[in-house]
């Protein structure tokens, strides 16, 4: 009983402060969702409406149409990544001592920079003046990076560079929990590089590689930072994602009781995704 005692001591201050900063705001926001405030109310929680705020975000076109692009950009997200993830860490598997630590440290580097200020960085890369921009010109293929319908593209190479090192150390992970024993007995087969890779390394990575499509589907839908900051370079529609289109509402049209709802939806839907992907893993465990 007493080492429960400390044992509980020692965990009271996380609990306290996920209560105060998740718990609290989580359930505040989501009496929120429940209420249409007018402008000139005094509280937040005037007018109540039951669950009419959701009945609004199911037939709201310019949400939705967030999902669509963002599930546009998951289609080609995902099939990238997961390629140029797994290329990648073959390479650095393969490598052994200083050039694949080193080698380690260059592709995990991006993920370590502010998604603000890698953002910027790439958003001057893309502009007219910029390196690339004015490679391309030299090159005669002067093309607008930013344009509105290239837009997704610019940010879907923002999105790669910063997260593609992250992969692969989950990756690396996986090839460095396989037993040798399993190679031993490929080669002693015949099997070559390729066949062992494909027979081998590829079903053992499965595991891994739903981990990463089930964080890149949840973090797609919770994107913010990336449109956001090229908003300020570009013209990127407030609607371009479900998070975007959240501040949106919240900031601009101060529908705070609205957003709420719309929130809930979106932490609803991740979810979904979070506990298929756990039940997958769990199964397969």
């Amino acid at each position: 009983m007493a080492k429960l005692a400390h044992l509980l001591l020692f965990l009271l201050p996380f609990f306290s402060l996920f209560l105060i900063f998740i718990i609290v705001p989580v359930l505040y926001t989501l009496g929120l969702s429940f209420f249409n405030a007018p402008p000139a109310a005094k509280s937040l929680f005037t007018n109540y409406v039951g669950a009419a705020q959701y009945a609004r975000a199911v037939t709201d076109s310019t949400f939705w149409q967030g999902y669509e692009s963002m599930l546009y950009l998951t289609l080609l997200w995902v099939p990238i990544m997961l390629v140029a993830s797994f290329l990648i860490a073959l390479f650095l598997d393969s490598r052994r001592g200083k050039l694949g630590a080193l080698g380690k440290v260059i592709v995990f580097l991006p993920y370590g920079v502010p998604t603000v200020i890698g953002t910027l960085m790439w958003g001057y890369m893309y502009t007219a003046g910029g390196p690339i921009y004015s490679f391309l010109a030299f090159l005669g293929l002067s093309h607008n990076l930013l344009a509105p319908n290239d837009i997704i593209y610019a940010m879907l190479n923002i999105i790669i560079w910063e997260w593609v090192g992250y992969n692969v150390v989950i990756l690396l992970a996986g090839l460095n929990s396989i037993p040798n024993t399993l190679y031993d007995a490929a080669r002693l087969d015949g099997a070559s590089g390729w066949q062992i890779t494909r027979r081998v390394k590829i079903p053992m990575l499965k595991k891994y590689f739903a981990f990463i499509i089930m964080l890149t589907v949840i973090g797609d839908q919770l994107l913010f930072n990336e449109p956001f900051t090229l908003s300020n370079l570009s013209s990127v529609p407030f609607g371009f994602t479900p998070n975007l289109y959240i501040y949106h509402v919240t900031y601009f049209l101060e529908e705070f009781n609205y957003a709420s709802a719309i929130a809930f939806i979106l932490i609803a839907i991740s979810l979904v995704v979070a506990v298929i992907g756990v039940r997958y893993f769990w199964s397969e465990g």
